[in-house]
């Protein structure tokens, strides 16, 4: 019998799953599953990620509703502006779970609490990754009067919400740390 191990050891802990966590790191720098000494690092590299990401998005909604402007397309300018309304929420969620209580949490926490915490940064990072590549088809969808203009939209814009949604999850996961 050939058993398969899908864990890895990786710095001071086993870590269920490590094809999270090398997922994980191919968008977000130094990202290391929560397997430093100081596992807040992890937290804070996460959320400058997702800072930094949502501005990127939030540039392609502003292309969007310039675009919708120029061509005097109510609707389009109206959802960009939806767009940008639900990213600049997501951002301010973002700056107040990094300004939250500076006690530390992370010493207290288990492998498996960990573990479970990479999983929901894996569904952040890719909700964000594909609401990305949705906003730079989008783009090329409006400029190019593509017939797919109103589903891609409707696929932006949910996106958003869910990778937002993705992220309260992980704040409340946090939280219950405590």
């Amino acid at each position: 019998m050939v058993e398969i191990v899908t864990g890895a050891l990786i710095g001071y802990r086993l870590v269920k799953d490590a094809k999270f966590v090398l997922s994980i790191a191919a968008y977000v720098k130094n990202y290391q599953g929560y397997n430093s000494e100081d596992n807040k690092q992890d937290d804070r590299a996460m959320r400058n990620w997702i800072m930094e990401s949502t501005n990127g998005l939030r540039t392609h909604a502003m292309n969007l509703m310039e675009t919708g402007y120029r061509n005097d397309d109510d609707n389009l300018e109206r959802e960009a502006k939806m767009m940008i309304d639900n990213l600049d929420l997501f951002k301010n969620e973002v700056n107040l779970a990094s300004t939250k209580e500076a006690q530390s949490v992370w010493t207290k926490v288990s492998d498996d609490d960990f573990d479970n915490l990479v999983e929901f940064d894996l569904k952040v990072v890719e909700g964000i990754g594909q609401v990305k590549k949705i906003m730079a088809e989008l783009e090329i969808e409006v400029t190019s009067d593509g017939e797919n203009k109103t589903k891609l939209l409707g696929e932006a814009k949910s996106g958003i919400t869910t990778a937002r949604n993705h992220f309260i999850e992980r704040m409340q996961y946090v939280g219950g740390f405590k």
